[in-house]
């Protein structure tokens, strides 16, 4: 279909993917009206590293510069063994000379409102929870939970691992357990030269067992991200108020400096949850109806691919 100034567009979720698509369709001409179930825009997370594919995307929406104010490039790292002996050294000197760009690292919360701001905030509706859709060659509405439907020629569902728009399209699929479990934090810590990649072996203090491992890359206003992951049944007990202690816990003995960037994080800037991750679809998108990002195709956080990748689909 042929965007012109009468083609519109609805999109579910008012995510990274779907206020980048938001920005990607207006660029064809499109008008766009996001539909966003939360009643404020709040954008939860910590660090997440854009890589090559979604950094040439944002590129192309006119973002560049404004990536540039809010991110830090990663050039060099390490994997290192939890006792601190390193197994390979990292550059990414030939893959920049190839590529132009590998990874640079922001914070979600300030990506988010990069895009926010880009795409326009007075054309996200809050509040607005979709329960469902009709489409027919005419037009496709969004049907609201109060009753309202709104109508447009294309939707987008953009709303996450449990979406509603691809339970409609495709059936109810219950996400997967991928197995572990996750902590991601933002440390009050200069995180220049501080890039590691460590796994290790253990049980508290990482000796026993299997499947520990730990992350740490440097962002901006004197920073650090990082993340932990430890391989455990689903259902791990969490307690908001004891994230630090729990972590601490187990990373204590590490190599320097994996405790002392737990030390340097404050208790509320830990975020923790299990993982999940969906079958894969054969397809995304039925009639004019279309799915991106996690409510296509929910994969585990591994190098941040999950958001980078529904950058890359909008």
């Amino acid at each position: 279909m042929e965007a012109d100034e009468r083609a519109r567009a609805i999109i579910i979720g008012g995510g990274i993917g779907g206020l980048t698509a938001g920005i990607a369709l207006q660029r064809v001409g499109f008008e766009v009206v996001v539909l966003e179930r939360a009643k404020e825009l709040q954008e939860v997370g910590s660090g997440l590293p854009l890589w090559t594919n979604a950094l040439r995307a944002l590129q192309k929406l006119g973002l560049g510069d404004e990536l540039e104010k809010i991110g830090v490039s990663v050039t060099a790292g390490s994997i290192s063994t939890w006792r601190g002996d390193v197994l390979v050294d990292l550059s990414t000197e030939e893959l920049l000379k190839r590529l132009g760009t590998i990874s640079t690292v922001v914070h979600r919360a300030e990506l988010h409102a990069t895009l926010l701001k880009a795409f326009g905030a007075e054309k996200v509706r809050l509040g607005a929870t979709c329960v469902g859709f009709t489409q027919d060659s005419a037009c496709v509405c969004a049907r609201l939970e109060d009753g309202e439907e709104v109508c447009g020629d294309v939707l987008i569902g953009a709303d996450g691992i449990h979406s509603v728009v691809r339970a409609q399209l495709f059936g109810v699929q219950k996400p997967r357990y991928a197995g572990y479990t996750c902590w991601r934090g933002v440390a009050d810590i200069d995180g220049t030269g501080l890039e590691t990649w460590a796994w290790g072996h253990g049980g508290k203090g990482g000796r026993e067992g299997k499947g520990y491992q730990f992350g740490i890359t440097p962002m901006t206003n004197e920073r650090a991200y990082w993340f932990a992951q430890l391989y455990t049944p689903e259902g791990m007990s969490d307690k908001a108020c004891g994230r630090k202690n729990e972590v601490l816990e187990l990373f204590h003995d590490w190599h320097d400096p994996i405790p002392r960037v737990i030390q340097a994080t404050k208790e509320e800037c830990i975020l923790r949850n299990d993982v999940y991750e969906h079958k894969h679809l054969r397809h995304w998108s039925r009639g004019r109806v279309a799915l991106l990002g996690d409510a296509a195709h929910a994969m585990t956080p591994n190098l941040g691919q999950g958001a980078c990748q529904a950058i890359e689909d909008a």
